[in-house]
């Protein structure tokens, strides 16, 4: 392959990558395009975003939320006509990406710098974002529990398939308060019972989230005299054994370490 349809093809990627994301940052679309964060391949990345935007593809605008003030990308209409004309047409089939760049918030955006870190690590592995979970396009959207005498329903942040079944993410971009954390630990519960969930992966993204493993194996051990019926103490034991692991999000490389806990 010759330079010229190399960087035809880094093109391509590009866009696809930002239909299956809404928006990305230049670190996000490095690490799905290329399965490395580092100074070459921002650099490629950015050579390739100039193109995109000089030919009416993309817009850009800077993320006034993030310390860097990173630059974030979305298609034009030329871009969405032609992800639709091969097959990858935007979520909603939306005509355009700059709704979801003029709103671009934190969470999504650490939903999808986990999402980059995850199929970059497993890149033979099928993942969906939270933008395509929440448009009706992944095998589970919403999963069903109980919590205080209500049904509610809970959304993975990002979702990947593999071998054994699903893994649900929950993206962990802050502090969780103890109703919540209640709320996830009756969520895993009812997912341990459906058996489309194999694991649940909770990846810290902000130092105020830091203490979740912590947390969820002070709220999965219950001690032999604990008021806890004997089904539910079974349960949590096999959830915190074998459902839960836990992960670091490095947010210069978007690199994903597993943290004990």
């Amino acid at each position: 392959m010759n330079k010229r349809e190399q960087g035809m093809q880094y093109r391509v990627q590009m866009l696809r990558a930002l239909a299956h994301l809404g928006y990305a940052t230049t670190r996000q679309l490095a690490k799905v395009v290329w399965r490395r964060c580092d100074g070459s391949t921002r650099k490629m990345c950015g050579r390739t975003l100039r193109w995109l935007l000089n030919s009416g593809y993309i817009v850009t605008r800077r993320d006034a939320d993030s310390i860097n003030g990173e630059q974030l990308a979305a298609v034009t209409i030329a871009g969405a006509k032609w992800l639709a004309e091969n097959g990858a047409p935007l979520p909603y089939g939306k005509a355009h990406a700059r709704d979801w760049l003029r709103h671009a918030h934190s969470h999504r955006t650490a939903c999808n710098s986990v999402y980059a870190a995850t199929v970059a690590l497993l890149p033979d592995t099928r993942a969906w974002s939270e933008l395509e979970i929440r448009a009706g396009l992944a095998p589970l959207g919403q999963l069903a529990y109980s919590f205080d005498g209500a049904v509610l329903g809970k959304i993975p942040d990002v979702l990947v398939e593999l071998t054994s079944g699903l893994a649900w993410v929950e993206v962990e971009n802050s502090f969780r308060s103890v109703r919540d954390l209640a709320k996830v630990v009756a969520s895993m519960r009812a997912m341990s019972v459906d058996r489309r969930v194999t694991e649940v992966h909770f990846v810290i993204t902000a130092p105020g989230a830091m203490s979740i493993g912590a947390r969820l194996r002070k709220a999965l051990t219950h001690s032999p005299e604990s008021g806890w019926p004997r089904q539910v103490k079974e349960l949590d034991g096999r959830i915190l054994a074998q459902y839960v692991k836990v992960f670091m999000l490095n947010s210069d490389t978007l690199e994903l370490s597993p943290v004990a806990f």
